[in-house]
């Protein structure tokens, strides 16, 4: 039991580094020597969480210091590779794979 709880924080982990990963962008500053940053496009607090069915997970993301009209949604399934991303009215939604579905409530 203890293996599986110890399992069960290590895929949470990894999926909330995956997420934030996910919202990169890269911008090149020349000087005298040729410079890459990572910075977020915008600043956005990423909620990763495994699919409500199949293998994947799925990433709610949600705008930090902007009014909401409508939040981010990604799931990502991990066998079929397939992936999709649309904007929900409120945060409660379902993600299923292999098919990469979002529904939203």
């Amino acid at each position: 039991m203890k293996i599986h709880t110890m399992g069960i924080v290590l895929v949470a982990c990894l999926l909330a580094q995956a997420a934030s990963a996910a919202d990169m962008t890269y911008r090149a500053a020349t000087r005298t020597t040729h410079v890459i940053r990572t910075m977020p496009v915008v600043p956005e607090r990423a909620i990763a969480r495994l699919a409500d069915q199949g293998l994947g997970y799925s990433v709610l993301h949600e705008p930090l210091g902007v009014p909401q009209r409508g939040y981010r949604v990604h799931v990502t399934c991990t066998i079929t590779e397939t992936f999709r991303q649309t904007y929900c009215p409120t945060p409660a939604y379902v993600a299923t794979c292999p098919n990469a579905v979002i529904a939203c409530r």
